[in-house]
């Protein structure tokens, strides 16, 4: 439970120092999450993705090719801030339960090495390149024996990519809207206010995070 605080602190001061530079491939990491998720909604919907890019500004799309339905178009557009949140849960979770950390951490980076060449197939040469360095690094990272670093690592991936979730709804639909964005075109398709939809998000945001911490929690003390 040590780590996790630990790891929860240095994802909030991640969150106030989001801005700078250095932090950019965290933001990129977290997009190419989000824009994965669109994509295997689609697909698990029956559609099929038909371009994937991740730019340098932190954006990023995920074109894909669907039959029309109302509700299909609803859960693709829903997936990118639920894919997100999930995804930072389950790593939590996992990273409590299991000491194979590395193996998750591997199995991470394979699948940025998947999203690269989606990336490639889009002549996405940043999108390319930024998944594909990521992806080797966690490889790399995976094959080093850093011990209970491994752990810690994932946990502040984890937060990381729940809390930048959280703020990327809250950047998008409650300080602003931002044309365009899922937020914006959940709110269109639904025939309500955008802040209405980012202050829902914000708070299913808050209601996950908390339940994946205790739940990661219980985890750890078997309970």
């Amino acid at each position: 439970m040590k780590r996790t605080l630990l790891a929860l602190c240095l994802a909030l001061v991640a969150i106030f120092f989001s801005d700078t530079i250095f932090l950019r491939p965290l933001w990129l990491l977290v997009t190419a999450l989000h824009e994965a998720s669109h994509g295997l909604a689609a697909v698990v919907l029956g559609g099929e993705i038909t371009s994937f890019h991740v730019n340098f500004d932190a954006g990023g799309w995920c074109g894909y090719r669907m039959a029309p339905s109302f509700f299909k178009q609803l859960m693709v557009a829903s997936a990118g801030y639920t894919g997100s949140l999930l995804i930072g849960g389950l790593l939590l979770v996992i990273a409590a339960a299991t000491k194979k950390d590395r193996w998750v951490l591997a199995a991470f980076g394979l699948l940025l090495m998947y999203l690269s060449w989606l990336c490639l197939k889009s002549a996405g040469l940043f999108g390319t390149l930024f998944c594909a360095g990521t992806g080797l690094a966690f490889l790399g990272l995976a094959r080093a024996p850093l011990g209970q670093v491994h752990d810690f690592l994932l946990r502040t991936l984890a937060l990381c990519c729940m809390f930048m979730a959280a703020w990327d709804v809250k950047d998008d639909l409650v300080d602003r809207t931002v044309e365009g964005s899922d937020g914006d075109v959940i709110a269109k398709m639904l025939h309500i206010p955008s802040l209405w939809v980012g202050v829902a998000w914000l708070v299913v945001s808050i209601v996950l995070l908390g339940l994946f911490l205790r739940w990661s929690a219980k985890v750890e003390k078997g309970v």
